[in-house]
Order: structure tokens, then C-alpha cells, then sequence
């Protein structure tokens, strides 16, 4: 549906339940707008209702209601017979009812003055047009069936209503009477076929446990067989070989690498001490471990002296015999501990240098081949063992189906058998018993037309039909009716509704209206426009104006602010950001001046020559600051650190600074020069903008976190006494161009400028084809970001 919201419309996909209340409520609001379309719906079906309610064939009903008890053991049987079985069978008996041979048959049973519900049609028909009219209905958690039968003659219905009970008793009593000797019959023989076939998968099943075995576990048990314990267990085995091969591998590798670039060794020897042990390593390399543990000795002994020497320093003076012999002691310690170190370091240099290398590379190498061996080793074990294990797993899949047929068969075989007891304690029988117990009466309330159905009818079928109608206008014209339909819809309140201007000739601000008439009836709205914006809870010192798209007439609006601000007596500029089409420029005929493309243009510190590139106008209180000359570049220059300092120096010599910008959907521009003004003004042409054109627009500036003051409602025309309305202007497809050559017609001089829009490059607008221009935030100047 073309019924959209601020982000998206109708027919996008919901997030969630607070989305899709969301747009039930727009859709709730877009039908009230259109409430007439959906009152027009309503008033058709309800003459289409009361036409069928007078014309109508009146109906009346006769209904009757039977007990059907089936027999069975006492056991199994309930209050009158009624057990579980019985009332699985309703649903059977409901259609036999209704089959056409009790139908046929319940014919012969109906009076003669009665057959006039057959009047005309063939005897063959008959069954079909006694289904059509009966309703057959059981009784919930009962054997009770309710027969009801529908005629224009109350009498009727009753005659039909007894016949048809009548042929189905009769029915139900030849089918089942003398029939248990044949399904006794019947069941012995599937009973014997399936003992046959359940000592054959008895006897399989016993077999396959015998050749797998007899160890089979249980499907549902924890415990895992042991050769599929053995797969899991090998498997991790040889995956630590695996592991333990690698790293032997990468050890050879490196001391062999380290060999040839005659690097340090010692770091090898470490990791090789990991692998095979401290002890084995220093006895590869020749050193004497009872040494070395000797040394370990006496460093521990010196370290424990060392304690003791501090806790009896606290109790002793330094000349007690005691303190005394320990520090001789530690002394005589440290001495033989350098020496041995000292003679350690002198063996391993040598060793170092002469056989190390040659010496742990052998050492390494027998890892490796060890590790090796035991890899292949567990490899084949695995292997072997997963071999069994799919043997085993195909064996108990086998055992598995086998004993499910076991377990089949023998359910069924047994379920048989008591069918078979039942049917014989039943022998010479009826095993269906039907009883009246409710009997036909004639009535004379209509059952056909109902009232209450025909306005449920009429009720759900105007709001079904009138949504659907409202649905398809709104596909179709997609544009804002009224002025609370375009401030609901957007989100933001509507701060000014300007009407059409005429178009005046004439030089510089004689085209303004507000200079040239200001107190005309069409100025008034731009001084509400003006106490709006300075009423505004946020600071409005620098307003920024912008569309959705070009054409909508915002330069003109903003050139009539500007004269309105400045009779009220404030100091106001009014610059021409739109450096790709500058309208105001064309509109006030300042073609060829220098101004804003050349302040920011340049390095150069501006405060001291800015005043050149302003023009005064005939208007007291008002200058303009031209775009000037068309660069190549718009939006990089608009990014640029300058414009923040333009802005500022502007603040501290006008009261009041008024930008006009690019429409917001064809450049970045107004995005850029919206991050450091109070805020943005939003023009809006409802005869002329699309929904989602106006929706995207607002979206971007609320995306960039630019304030918005509100809309301007463009181009209304007051003609009735409940408000204002916007037209019926049915034009569509404005072009946007960004050529360098042509200076032609800026955007909106006059509210209905449009003709010169195909000199330049085109861009479309459908709704389904606008992307947004919008610079990411991230590539938008830190300093020109609005702060508080």
C-alpha cells in the first residue's frame, strides 16, 4: 500500500509488533481522511441488504435428535452404552445420514402432500436436494446426532425431517443384524496371516542378536558399547601421536635451520628437555647430574642460611659465634657455587661450539622417529576398529527394525483377537443401536434471511470493500490532502502555509512581494512564518531553508522572510548557499558578483574584506551575501572550516542570518550547511510533492540529527471555511540539473517557475528511485557539527 509513515510505508516488512501497530494506525488515520469513500461503501450495501431482506425466499427449520449406542463389553461401556469408540463414529454415521441410499430410500416415507419440495425436478435429483437443505451435527463429547432439515413450508420440514430418521433406522438394522458370523470369519483369517508373520520376524530377530553376538545394548541405554568406546578412545590416542609427531618434526626442522645459520642452540635444547627429559638431555650432553644436583643442594642449603642469618640477626649481635658461622658458611656456599657455574658455563661453551648441534639433532631426530612409529601403530588400530564399529552399528540398525516388527505384529495380532471375542459375545445382535429421542416439530420461526447475519454481513462487508477502495486511492494519489494530514504524516507541526504569490516584474526586490505589497493579504503568512520561527522553544538566529526536491518554490519564501524580518527592525543577511543553481542570486539580479564560492575559495583571513562581498538592498536593515561565481567543487567548499567561520563573524554583526540551501534529496549541501545553523525549515508543495519524496527528505535531516523547525506549506489556496486546502495541481517530474554551463532559472523564483528545469541535467524523483545524496556523518567535519 502506498499509505506511508514517516520511515516507511504500508507494504514494508514489520520488525515487529510495535511496527505493525504502528502502521495499522497510519492506515486507521489515512481511512479517516477518506471517510467517505468507506461511508459511500456503506450506504451501497446497505440498500444491497435491505433490497435481499424484503425480496428474500423466507426459510423455516424442523430439527429432531437421535441416540446411537454401540455394543460392547460392560467394561468398556459408559453411561447408555456411550464409550470412546461411539463417539469416534459419530463423524461416520453423520454421512451416512446424508448418502444416498438412505436418502433415496427416506423418499417413500414422505407424504404425498409433502413432495412439493420437489416440484419440477427430476427423481433423480431428489437425494441431492434433500443433502443440500439437511444439516447433520453431533452432539459434542456424545453419541447424539441433531437432524435439521430447511423448507419454505414449515410442515415440510417436518414430513422430510421423520423420513429421513425412518430409512436411516431401517438402514442401520439391515446392515448389522446377522453379519458377526462373517466378520468372525473374516478376522480369523488376518489373525492367522499375521501369527504366520510374526513367528517369521520372531525368528529373524533371534537370529540377527545370535550373529552379532548377544552383546547388543539397548537403543535407549547410556552406556556405549565397547567397541564404539574403543573407536573414541583410539581416536584420541592417535590424535595426540599426531600432535606429538608435529612438534618432534618442527624440532628437527628448526635445529637442523639453526645448525646451517649457526644460531643459538640453547633455546633448542630447552624445548627438547620438554620432550624427552632434563635428565636424559644432560646425560646426552655429557654433564654429571650428581654434579648438578650437588649444586641444586647447596643453592637451597645457602638460601635457607641465608633466612636464618636474617631471623637471628634480630635476636644476636653481629659478633655471636652462631651468626658468625653461618656467614662463613654462606660465604664458603657462594664461592663453590660460582665455581661450578663458572666451570658449567666454560663445558657448555665448548659443547656448544663444537658438538651441540650435531648432539640434539640426533637427539631430536630419535623423537621424531619414535613418534612416528607410534602414529602408524594407532593408525592401523583405528582403522580397524572403525571397521568393526560400522559392522556393529549396521548389526544393531538390523536387530532395531526386526524387533520393531516384532513389537508391530504382535499389537496387532493381539487387538484382533479381543475384536474377535467381542464380535462372538455380540453374536445374533444389532451392534447399532439408534434411538428418538428428540422428536420433529414444526416452527414457525424464520431461519432464513436472519437479521442479525445481514447486518453482520453488510457491517464487515463496508469496512472490507471501503478499506480496499481507500487502499487503492491511496495507491493511486499519493500526495497531502490537508494541512493536518501533511503535519501528522511528516511529524513535525506545520510553522507557516504560504499562499500562491503573483508573479512581479520588475528588479531585485521590486519581485518580492513583501518589499513591493507589504500589506497584502499574501504577505501576511510570511510574518506568521516569522513569529513562528521566533517563538520556536530553540534558538532561531540562523535558519536554514531547504525542499525535498526542486521547484518547490523555497527561494521565494525565503526572500519574502528575509524583507519581513528586516521591517521588523532586525538587521538580517540572507545568503545564497546553493552554489550549483543559485536562485536567490538569479532573483535578486546579482548575476556576476562576487560572494560566497569565493570566501570560500580562499586561505585568506576574510574578517577584513567580507563587507565587499555584500550587497545592500533597497530595504533598510537587509543585506546578501551572493553565491557567487559556480565552482567545481560545491560540497567540498561547503565542508570546509570556513563556512563555520563565515557563520560566526556573521552572528556578532546581524540579528538575524537566513540560508538559503539545495534541496535536501539532490546534494549533500543542505546536510552540510544544516550541521551548523540552529536549524532547518522544511518547504513543502503538497499539490506538487510526492509522500515518500517528503518522507526522505525529513528522514535525512533526522538521520544527521539537524533540527527542524517545522514545515512550510507552499502554493495552498483558502476556499472553504474548515481551513485550507492544497489544489488540485496533477503535475509531476522536476528536474534538478548540476551543470556548469547555462546559468538558468534557479529553483522556485516564483511559486510557479518551472519551465526552464529541462535545460539542465535531469535527475528522477520516483518513489522508488530516489536515493539519498546524503554524505555519511562520519565524512562531515567535526567543526562544523552543531554543538549546544
Amino acid at each position: 500500500m502506498s499509505v506511508d509513515t514517516v520511515h516507511d510505508g504500508y507494504d514494508a516488512p514489520v520488525a515487529n509488533a510495535a511496527g505493525a501497530v504502528h502502521d495499522l494506525l497510519q492506515f486507521l488515520r489515512v481511512a479517516w481522511y477518506r471517510k467517505n469513500t468507506v461511508l459511500m461503501v456503506a450506504v451501497v450495501f446497505a440498500i444491497i441488504a435491505a433490497w435481499y431482506a424484503a425480496t428474500a425466499t423466507r426459510y423455516y427449520e424442523s430439527s429432531a435428535s437421535i441416540l446411537i449406542v454401540q455394543n460392547g463389553n460392560a467394561k468398556e461401556e459408559g453411561t447408555l452404552g456411550i464409550n470412546g469408540n461411539g463417539q469416534r463414529l459419530m463423524p461416520t454415521h453423520q454421512q451416512l445420514i446424508v448418502s444416498q441410499p438412505v436418502l433415496n430410500n427416506a423418499v417413500q416415507y414422505i407424504p404425498k402432500e409433502c413432495l412439493t419440495e420437489f416440484k419440477g425436478k427430476s427423481r433423480k435429483s431428489w437425494h441431492r436436494i434433500l443433502a443440500s437443505k439437511m444439516r447433520v451435527r453431533a452432539v459434542k463429547s456424545t453419541t447424539v446426532l441433531n437432524i435439521s432439515y430447511t423448507s419454505t413450508d414449515p410442515k415440510n420440514a417436518v414430513a422430510v425431517v421423520n423420513a429421513v430418521i425412518q430409512s436411516y433406522l431401517h438402514f442401520v438394522d439391515q446392515t448389522h443384524k446377522g453379519t458377526s458370523a462373517k466378520i468372525i470369519e473374516v478376522m480369523t483369517r488376518e489373525k492367522d496371516e499375521i501369527g504366520q508373520q510374526l513367528a517369521q520376524q520372531e525368528a529373524a530377530f533371534t537370529n540377527a542378536r545370535l550373529a552379532s553376538g548377544e552383546f547388543s545394548l539397548d537403543a535407549e541405554s547410556s552406556v556405549v558399547h565397547p567397541v564404539v568406546q574403543s573407536v573414541v578412545t583410539l581416536n584420541e590416542a592417535f590424535l595426540d601421536a599426531k600432535k606429538d609427531r608435529l612438534i618432534q618434526q618442527s624440532l628437527v626442522e628448526g635445529v637442523q635451520r639453526a645448525v646451517i645459520r649457526g644460531e643459538d642452540l640453547k633455546q633448542y635444547a630447552i624445548a627438547i628437555e620438554e620432550t624427552i627429559g632434563k635428565e636424559l638431555l644432560l646425560q646426552g650432553l655429557g654433564f654429571n647430574t650428581e654434579n648438578i644436583q650437588v649444586r641444586n643442594n647447596l643453592e637451597q642449603g645457602l638460601l635457607e642460611d641465608i633466612a636464618r642469618l636474617k631471623s637471628l640477626s634480630n635476636d644476636y649481635g653481629p659478633s655471636h659465634p652462631r651468626i658468625i658461622e653461618i656467614q662463613n658458611r654462606i660465604q664458603t656456599t657462594k664461592q663453590y657455587v660460582e665455581y661450578h657455574d663458572g666451570q658449567l658455563k666454560s663445558q657448555l661453551d665448548d659443547l656448544e661450539s663444537n658438538q651441540l648441534g650435531p648432539l640434539l639433532l640426533r637427539m631430536a631426530q630419535q623423537g621424531l622417529d619414535k613418534a612416528r612409529h607410534k602414529e602408524s601403530i594407532l593408525q592401523a588400530s583405528l582403522d580397524e576398529a572403525k571397521s568393526m564399529a560400522v559392522a556393529h552399528q549396521r548389526d544393531t540398525a538390523h536387530i532395531a527394525m526386526l524387533q520393531q516388527n516384532v513389537l508391530r505384529l504382535r499389537r496387532l495380532h493381539d487387538a484382533i483377537i479381543e475384536q474377535i471375542a467381542g464380535v462372538d459375545l455380540r453374536h445374533g445382535t444389532g451392534e447399532i443401536q439408534a434411538t428418538i429421542i428428540r422428536e420433529a416439530t414444526a416452527s414457525g420461526q424464520i431461519v432464513s434471511p436472519k437479521l442479525s447475519r445481514i447486518i453482520t454481513s453488510w457491517l464487515l462487508g463496508s469496512i472490507a470493500i471501503g478499506f480496499v477502495l481507500v487502499y487503492v486511492q491511496d495507491t493511486i494519489d499519493d500526495r497531502f490532502r490537508t494541512p493536518d494530514e501533511l503535519s501528522k504524516r511528516v511529524g513535525h507541526p506545520i510553522i507557516g502555509m504560504v499562499r500562491a504569490l503573483p508573479e512581479l516584474s520588475g528588479e531585485g526586490l521590486r519581485k518580492v512581494s513583501a518589499y513591493r505589497e507589504p500589506t497584502s493579504v499574501f504577505v501576511e503568512s510570511f510574518r506568521t512564518l516569522r513569529t513562528s520561527l521566533a517563538l520556536s522553544a530553540e534558538d532561531s538566529s540562523r535558519i536554514g531553508l531547504t525542499s525535498s526536491e526542486p521547484g518547490d518554490g523555497k527561494t521565494t519564501v525565503i526572500a519574502n522572510l528575509a524583507v519581513v524580518y528586516a521591517q521588523s527592525g532586525k538587521k538580517t543577511l540572507l545568503i545564497d548557499a546553493d552554489l550549483r543553481r543559485p536562485g536567490l542570486t538569479r532573483l535578486l539580479d546579482l548575476k556576476g558578483k562576487s560572494g560566497l564560492s569565493d570566501l570560500l575559495n580562499t586561505d585568506a583571513d576574510f574578517c577584513d574584506y567580507i563587507t565587499d562581498y555584500l550587497i545592500s538592498t533597497d530595504e533598510p536593515n537587509l543585506d546578501v551575501l551572493p553565491a557567487g561565481p559556480r565552482r567545481q567543487n560545491p560540497s567540498e567548499l561547503l565542508a570546509s572550516d570556513r563556512l563555520a567561520q563565515i557563520f560566526a563573524w556573521a552572528e556578532t554583526e546581524y540579528d538575524q542570518i537566513l540560508i538559503d540551501c539545495p534541496p535536501t534529496l539532490v546534494a549533500s549541501d543542505a546536510i552540510l550547511v544544516g550541521r551548523i545553523v540552529d536549524g532547518m525549515a522544511l518547504v513543502v508543495r503538497p499539490d506538487k510533492n510526492r509522500r515518500k519524496i517528503v518522507f526522505r527528505a525529513e528522514e535525512s535531516l533526522r538521520e544527521m540529527k539537524i533540527p527542524l523547525f517545522g514545515l512550510v506549506a507552499n502554493c495552498v489556496n483558502a476556499e472553504n471555511s474548515k481551513g485550507y486546502s492544497f489544489g488540485a495541481g496533477e503535475g509531476y517530474g522536476y528536474g534538478y540539473g548540476y551543470g556548469y554551463g547555462d546559468d538558468d532559472d534557479a529553483d522556485g523564483l516564483v511559486n510557479e517557475h518551472q519551465d526552464d528545469e529541462d535545460r539542465y541535467e535531469k535527475i528522477s524523483f520516483q518513489s522508488k528511485t530516489v536515493d539519498q545524496p546524503v554524505d555519511s556523518e562520519e565524512n562531515i567535519p567535526t567543526n562544523l557539527r552543531k554543538t549546544a
